[in-house]
């Protein structure tokens, strides 16, 4: 079934023809003057970023605050007019940010990938993706040949793995950042789709899944990233899922109504969006993989979850950002990397909290809070929260969002901070306070930390702020040397 579930997946990505040609009027187009978001989807430089000091813009690192911010997102997209055919298939690239009491320090290294090696010799886009067709004589002979390593990152023991959706984690040294090779839990499942959205217990179990069309596999990790067991599920639909939830005793896969119908490359090509049907929403049993119930919600799309729990009669319950349709997967970040954004409606994301009860009937609560990048207290994943941060406030004239936000489940209220017009805001994490200084273990007790591209500054910032009080701004500020290429998620690793 394995072996079956890779060539399936392969015969989608890769196909004969080239990726059609991008304008040549990129090159006129680059970002050059003040305030450009293109900034956010140029190359970063082939040989990374060095070790450097972030410049203070104003406060003072809060007292307990330390550790490392990881960040993972497409840092390569072009070779001359030759353009990769999707903003998510750019070549992926950790930002490391070290924070202590005397400031910041970041450094940059792309993943030393199959794909990443192959294009920078040929000095041309030459392996398929997610919307990339690729070229006939791309060299794919696995999944990891085109695995970009880009979307997100996760800390295991001194590693660090680097991940994509249809491969496997890529080690590196969580230190370096030079580049281990691909995880393989079990000869058998070597390029074994491995989400980007792993869910980490508070035990310290991972769980993880890999969807390959109307079925998905199952991972269940050790806390120092060795399988303890996995298993081939049948799924209600073969809908694209970039992330998924995972409750104290239940793993949750909302399938949404954008299916993969045909192998043509490249992968999005294949997805076909049916607005008339439902988002289906499949519930495991995390001890008896045999016992699901389906549960069915309005049509809606979703990239992003936030976290479920279960109440004390059963209802499960979870954060999510939906829109509309899938346009901007489908046609938006393919014109991104072409320098061209045409802002919609309906693929703005809104906030939204689903119940799913247990006499099997399912509820959505859609809130009017704009959001995408939805994060919470990791501390209590899989069990009760109220705050959810997320980034939200949408343009017409540019990507991005420019405004960090939290919203509170229990009492409805959202408390906002408005970086402006000239920023794009990135996804921002929680990070508890320790008791070693005052922290009382309460959910957001703690800051948010994330970054933000200064598009005027010309500049990447970080910024902490007190997790109850976003409103007043960030408590600290630094800005960076370099603005670094958009990038999509992290985690902090603290001492």
């Amino acid at each position: 079934m394995t072996d079956l579930s890779r060539r399936s997946f392969l015969s989608t990505v890769t196909g004969a023809g080239l990726m059609a040609a991008a304008p040549k009027s990129w090159a006129a187009a680059a970002p050059s003057a003040s305030g450009d978001w293109r900034l956010g989807v140029a190359n970063a430089p082939a040989e990374g970023y060095a070790p450097s000091a972030l410049t203070r813009l104003h406060g003072q690192m809060p007292k307990g605050l330390s550790g490392t911010l990881y960040r993972n997102g497409p840092g390569w997209f072009r070779y001359g007019d030759d353009v990769t055919g999707h903003w998510f298939d750019g070549d992926g690239m950790i930002q490391k940010y070290d924070l202590t009491a005397s400031g910041v320090r970041h450094t940059g290294r792309f993943v030393d990938t199959v794909k990443h090696r192959v294009e920078q010799k040929r000095q041309a886009i030459v392996m398929p993706g997610f919307g990339t067709k690729g070229r006939a004589d791309a060299p794919v002979t696995s999944n990891d040949d085109v695995n970009a390593a880009n979307t997100s990152v996760l800390r295991v023991g001194d590693e660090l793995w680097a991940l994509w959706e249809g491969g496997s984690p890529y080690r590196m040294d969580a230190q370096t950042l030079l580049t281990r090779g691909p995880k393989t839990f079990r000869d058998d499942l070597k390029g074994m789709a491995f989400l980007a959205h792993p869910k980490v217990e508070p035990s310290g179990r991972i769980w993880s899944a890999g969807f390959m069309g109307a079925k998905a596999w199952i991972w269940q990790l050790s806390p120092n990233g060795e399988m303890e067991q996995g298993a081939i599920i049948d799924l209600p639909a073969a809908g694209y899922a970039h992330d998924w939830v995972v409750s104290e005793h239940y793993l949750i896969l909302p399938m949404q109504p954008w299916v993969a119908k045909t192998r043509t490359p490249p992968f999005v090509d294949s997805l076909v969006w049916e607005a008339d049907q439902p988002i289906r929403v499949l519930v495991v049993d995390k001890t008896d993989f045999s016992k699901r119930r389906l549960f069915e919600l309005p049509s809606a799309t979703y990239f992003h979850t936030g976290d479920a729990w279960e109440d004390s009669d059963g209802t499960i319950r979870f954060d999510v950002c939906l829109a509309k349709s899938p346009q901007f997967g489908a046609t938006g970040a393919r014109e991104l990397v072409k320098g061209i954004y045409k802002g919609d409606e309906h693929t703005e994301a809104h906030l939204a909290l689903i119940t799913l009860r247990p006499n099997g009937k399912a509820e959505m609560e859609l809130t009017k809070a704009s959001a995408e990048f939805p994060q919470t207290d990791h501390r209590v994943q899989g069990l009760r929260h109220d705050l959810v941060a997320h980034v939200g406030g949408y343009l017409k004239d540019r990507p991005g969002a420019h405004m960090l936000s939290t919203y509170n489940w229990r009492t409805g209220k959202s408390d906002t901070h408005d970086f402006g017009h000239d920023a794009i805001v990135e996804e921002a994490l929680f990070v508890p306070r320790p008791a070693t200084a005052g922290g009382t273990g309460k959910e957001a007790d703690g800051w948010f930390v994330g970054t933000v591209l200064n598009l005027k500054a010309r500049a990447t910032e970080l910024h902490v702020f007190d997790a109850g009080n976003l409103k007043d701004g960030p408590v600290a500020s630094w800005r960076s040397q370099h603005a670094t290429p958009l990038g999509f998620h992290g985690t902090f690793a603290q001492p």
